[in-house]
């Protein structure tokens, strides 16, 4: 039989509310790897986006689209969105001393100022801290916009000269090819085309490697975000190699076309036009590629 007083308690008492997710039971015990990871995280990342800042924003950058790649993350998690919601997420502490080392690498890159160390280690550091939080099946669920994330890093010195002038020599042979196809006078002296009426001189910025850089980031993503077999997939991916070359050799001997029709004051102006000329050209090309091989969607939205 219960009585007055205890009817008051039952009335006036209200229901706890428990943390929920990944609160649930957590004290600051508990949360204080994460709080320091993140803060140490954080303070060395400074001096990585400063160059990566000065990497993106030079003049005739290599990665001036390297900024648009966290929303392209963006973007291939909210499309899985179901698929991540649907995996089992807890803390795994098993990535901390993973993560001491990266950050221990970090700080030991940026006091002897190597950068591509130290932007791998940041990138490691971000993809380890993740593993922590979420834990491993996570992880590897969201694997392919987390690799996606460290195409942000410039690549090192000696790969770059070493790929740009291969690139280089190889855009110069091949657009003097394509304009005696188109039976002007071209002969090739090195990385300079000369013309009856105007020579070309096939600088580093023209060398095809920054639109290959390009093509290769957003046909990677594309790949991903179309539907269709994978095997379709990964066959539209690696044909943008072959595409980005010959769309660089076709820019350049066209720049020689106006160049030798017209001027070299239109030649300048075309070359400055150019660059966003290709970008569009590639872009259709990828598009109807797809369309070709059956895909119908992009992000989940019908778009073919």
């Amino acid at each position: 039989m219960s009585t007055s007083s205890d009817n008051q308690i039952k009335g006036d008492s209200k229901p706890v509310l428990e943390p929920q997710g990944f609160l649930a039971g957590c004290d600051w015990l508990t949360l204080l790897p994460f709080v320091v990871a993140v803060a140490l995280l954080v303070f060395l990342s400074l001096p990585v986006l400063s160059d990566w800042y000065w990497e993106y924003t030079k003049p005739e950058s290599y990665y001036a689209h390297a900024p648009i790649i966290p929303f392209i993350c963006g973007l291939m998690l909210w499309y899985k969105r179901d698929e991540l919601k649907a995996v089992a997420k807890a803390p795994d502490y098993k990535a901390i001393p993973f993560l001491a080392l990266s950050l221990g690498l970090m700080i030991f890159a940026i006091k002897e100022e190597l950068e591509a160390v130290r932007s791998t280690a940041f990138l490691a550091s971000i993809t380890i801290s993740i593993w922590l939080a979420l834990g491993p099946r996570f992880v590897r669920a969201a694997a392919f916009p987390i690799a996606f994330l460290w195409l942000m890093a410039p690549l090192p010195g000696p790969v770059l000269n070493d790929s740009t002038l291969h690139l280089q020599m190889f855009s110069t042979k091949f657009a003097a090819d394509i304009l005696r196809l188109l039976t002007f006078q071209a002969v090739r002296v090195g990385n300079i085309i000369n013309m009856e009426n105007f020579s070309l001189f096939v600088d580093v910025p023209c060398s095809g490697f920054k639109l290959f850089l390009s093509y290769l980031t957003f046909s990677a993503a594309f790949a991903y975000l179309v539907d269709g077999p994978v095997i379709k997939r990964f066959l539209l991916f690696f044909l943008t190699i072959p595409l980005s070359l010959i769309v660089n050799a076709v820019r350049i001997a066209l720049i020689g076309v106006v160049g030798d029709v017209f001027s070299a004051d239109a030649a300048h102006v075309f070359h400055d036009w150019s660059g966003i000329i290709t970008l569009v050209l590639g872009f259709v090309v990828l598009f109807s590629l797809a369309k070709g091989f059956g895909c119908r969607k992009f992000a989940g939205w019908d778009i073919f």
